[in-house]
């Protein structure tokens, strides 16, 4: 499963065409989940974050600034400004910032509608 998601896809102006809106994820479309966790991270040229896997939900990245490499289950993926990427739950991912430029991202955990339990991040080793 490609865990690419097409921002152009599900890109359309809203209020009157004064903005213009990408819609990365809606309850409507999942009623059993639910977003738990929003956070903006961000890592240095040549730093990224350790191989790790979240039991409990799924993680999506959407890249502001900078150039990443994903690590996803052995499998590597380019990610640059405006791309989103989907993280299934039990996948082993890193993110590492390439390029000369400081990667900035939103990382947002979505889980079953009752989850009210911190983020578990598991090394992976």
């Amino acid at each position: 499963m490609d865990p690419m998601i097409d921002v152009a896809a599900v890109t359309q102006p809203v209020y009157g065409g004064d903005v213009v809106r990408s819609l990365l994820f809606a309850a409507a479309d999942h009623p059993d989940q639910r977003v738990v966790r929003v956070a903006m991270a961000s890592a240095e040229p040549g730093r990224g974050g350790q191989l790790h896997h979240h039991p409990e939900t799924d993680e999506y990245y959407f890249i502001i600034a900078g150039r990443a490499r994903l690590h996803l289950n052995g499998q590597e993926y380019a990610l640059e400004p405006e791309h989103c990427v989907r993280i299934p739950r039990g996948s082993k991912h890193r993110i590492e910032s390439v390029g000369d430029e400081r990667l900035r991202y939103l990382a947002f955990h979505v889980g079953a509608a009752d989850n009210d339990r911190p983020v578990e991040h598991v090394k992976a080793g």
